[in-house]
């Protein structure tokens, strides 16, 4: 178009000549002027263009050599006020000045910015200073990487176009390309020790680092890289102060310097005459002529192990009487895990090292279980570490004056060993440092529960009372062990039963009558979750139960298939964790007016033939207890199996037992329900909830609350049921 504006200027021109032929003489030098301006102008333009589409092209360069770890060697000025940036693989870069563009000119918006991915991307400022990237004809952004954005002048409207596919197409940007500046893209370039800054139209400033010396680093210690056959890895190299680099592979290989990183393919298996191993090499020469070399061996197949894998530290000053810090390391990439046993652990469980294996698989497996996991496999990418790691961990709630075993192994997440057991150093823990705390207890017993006035010799001083029975000692602990079983029983919970200053009617109960018990009280350090002082110990006996028409039934009518459950509502299908008792049955309870709970039982086998007082006594010892308005609790149970059964035994509100209801039942496929409304209501009865969706979080009812806050009598835990009975697993209850 300017073309033919400059024809219609000579048109004119040609008239004006032959008005002159006409009439008389004409002066046009001021016509030729003009026509000068406009040539001018017209260059002005043109040379503005290229100095855009220069400095767009230099701007890429840049990115890549940020991306490709390529370092600067210096920055030189030339006294157009342009400078050369000189990199270290040789190239360089000749960009303008900011200040010194063309004024009266303005350029195009475009620019570079980073987006949240960490790369650069080409984008266009608007004029309130926001910004919008350029995309391509399949609407995605142009990386500055990439294929660089053309720029033009429309030569009717005098706007910049912009291009993003190598000229094909062309978008109007809106924006004249005169009544500017004339400032570059770059407008300004700074360094200090470590960087140059391009700080660029809009706020983007890009810092490629500074060439320090000749230097070559694959990123990686590895001496040898071991491949799969076709694999490819990407290692995130740097480099320094190259001129030129040469690389050099073994045959069927290929090792390249990309913009991910540095790139190594091995050969896939089908090429048989390619080598399996060999050495990938570097050579980098500086423009000084120096050079160096670095290597890295290469082969097909699996990395050995090695007996370094691991270490173990405990520092000795760091090992107190219920804690220690256990520091530990591993060297492999590798997935593994380090724990710590008691000696008598091991010599009861593994007793030799060559059992270590099936030992802690069985640990795994009630680890996994004790946390809900339906597998080992499930579990295992929440419970080892990965790769090259230190494990700086305290162990707290250790026994006092015992000796612990340290060691760490590989594991896969097949649950597969990838390296032999390491044992790392033995310690010791030490003698707990007791305070001189007393306690007068005073019990006051009931038929099931007892209430005790507790008085500390130290008022201000925390301290845990509660109700034992005789299983403990029984087993043969001493008061040491018992303490320590408590402390580790609670562990971070124990802050929330801690007991300060006088304590009157402090209430304990899920007591059988005319039992003997012991109410005890000792000191506590709630942070560390141990105790601080010996226990005081005061023994009582339970009153017997007086006679009472309180009485309970119940029954197992409703019970449901998981998997149908899972296909009514995906999320119960969470709830099958063990594939042999894949059916959930619940216990509905019937009082009548005089009972105010029950302890109720589910026994594994039909048990009732062992007689009624012993299934009665076992029935007090390991039942659970369940309140009137209690939801029904479920259990774990299978279809068409052996027999169960259900034993209830009622209680009053003053604690009396009276008779007590016992059913042998199985559980028929055939009956099962098909109402998953009802399923409903009692897993979120249960839940404290109410149904929606997906399965509602667990809760508690107040009232469930406040009765769990009264402490319950401590059993041992490894007490064995009596008469060798096992009672079913209770699934849900809240």
């Amino acid at each position: 178009m300017i073309k033919t504006k400059f024809w219609r200027i000579l048109s004119i021109f040609s008239a004006f000549a032959a008005m002159t032929a006409v009439t008389s003489c004409y002066n046009d030098a001021d016509l030729k002027q003009s026509i000068d301006d406009l040539d001018q102008r017209v260059a002005a333009l043109e040379e503005f263009r290229d100095q855009v589409q220069s400095e767009i092209a230099s701007l890429t360069d840049i990115v890549n050599k940020l991306q490709s770890s390529v370092t600067i060697d210096n920055v030189v000025e030339g006294a157009d006020g342009g400078y050369t940036i000189n990199f270290s693989d040789g190239t360089s870069v000749t960009i303008k000045d900011g200040e010194d563009g063309i004024d009266g000119l303005t350029p195009p918006s475009i620019t570079i910015v980073q987006d949240d991915d960490g790369e650069y991307y080409w984008a266009r400022e608007n004029e309130d200073g926001s910004y919008e990237f350029i995309l391509d004809n399949e609407g995605n952004k142009i990386p500055a990487t990439g294929q660089a954005p053309m720029v033009r002048i429309n030569e009717e409207t005098g706007n910049w176009e912009i291009s993003s596919d190598g000229g094909l197409t062309w978008e109007d940007t809106g924006m004249p390309s005169v009544g500017g500046s004339g400032d570059s893209l770059i407008i300004d370039i700074t360094e200090d020790e470590n960087n140059v800054y391009f700080h660029l139209r809009g706020g983007t400033v890009i810092a490629v680092p500074k060439t320090t010396e000749l230097a070559f680093e694959f990123g990686t210690t590895e001496e040898t890289l071991y491949f799969a056959a076709g694999e490819s890895k990407t290692l995130n190299y740097t480099m320094s102060g190259a001129s030129q680099v040469v690389i050099t592979k073994p045959d069927g290989w290929k090792a390249s310097i990309e913009s991910e990183g540095f790139v190594i393919v091995a050969p896939v298996a089908e090429n048989t005459y390619a080598e399996t191993e060999g050495t990938v090499s570097v050579i980098v020469t500086a423009a000084n002529g120096q050079s160096l070399i670095a290597s890295i061996a290469v082969t097909i197949g699996t990395a050995p192990v090695q007996d370094d894998v691991f270490s173990i530290e405990v520092p000795e000053e760091e090992i107190g009487s219920t804690s220690a810090r256990v520091i530990s390391s591993c060297y492999q990439d590798i997935t593994w895990s380090a724990q710590i046993m008691t000696q008598d652990e091991f010599d009861n469980y593994v007793v030799d090292k060559q059992y270590m294996e099936q030992y802690f698989m069985d640990l795994l497996e009630s680890t996994a279980s004790y946390y809900g996991y339906a597998s080992i496999q499930e579990m295992l990418p929440d419970f080892l570490y990965t790769g090259e790691y230190v494990d700086d961990y305290v162990y707290s709630s250790l026994y006092a004056e015992t000796k612990y075993l340290t060691y760490a192994v590989g594991m896969n997440y097949d649950a597969e060993y990838t390296t032999e057991f390491y044992w790392g150093p033995e310690f010791t823990t030490t003698e707990v440092q007791l305070t001189d705390m007393t306690f007068e207890i005073i019990p006051t017993p009931a038929t099931t529960s007892v209430s005790l006035d507790i008085y500390p010799s130290d008022k201000e001083a925390y301290y845990f009372a509660t109700v034992i029975d005789n299983s403990f000692y029984e087993a043969g602990y001493t008061d040491e062990d018992i303490m320590q079983e408590i402390c580790n029983s609670y562990g971070w919970m124990l802050m929330f039963y801690a007991l300060s200053g006088d304590i009157e009617d402090y209430s304990v109960s899920g007591m059988a009558p005319e039992t003997d018990y012991f109410a005890v009280a000792f000191g506590v350090d709630v942070n560390a979750a141990v105790y601080t002082s010996a226990m005081t110990s005061v023994p009582f006996t339970t009153l017997a139960s007086q006679p009472t028409d309180a009485y309970a039934t119940a029954s197992m009518n409703n019970y449901w298939s998981i998997d149908d459950l899972a296909a009514y509502n995906p999320t119960y299908g969470d709830l099958l964790l063990d594939p042999e008792n894949p059916v959930l049955a619940a216990v509905d309870f019937e009082y009548n007016a005089d009972a105010a709970s029950c302890v109720y039982i589910l026994w594994i086998g039909d048990v009732s033939g062992s007689g009624y007082d012993e299934l009665y006594s076992a029935t007090l010892s390991n039942g659970d207890i369940a309140y009137v308005g209690d939801p029904a609790p479920l259990f774990y149970v299978a279809f068409d199996s052996d027999p169960t059964t259900l034993c209830v035994i009622a209680m009053d509100a003053n604690g009396n037992y009276g008779d007590m209801y016992y059913e042998v039942i199985t559980f028929p496929e055939s009956g099962k329900s098909t109402d998953y409304a009802l399923f409903d209501e009692y897993y979120n009865a249960i839940m404290g909830g109410s149904y929606s969706a997906s399965v509602p979080a667990i809760g508690k009812k107040a009232n469930y609350v406040e009765r769990e806050a009264i402490q319950q009598v401590i059993t041992l835990s490894a007490k064995k049921h009596e008469a060798g009975k096992t009672k079913v697993t209770k699934v849900i209850s809240k």
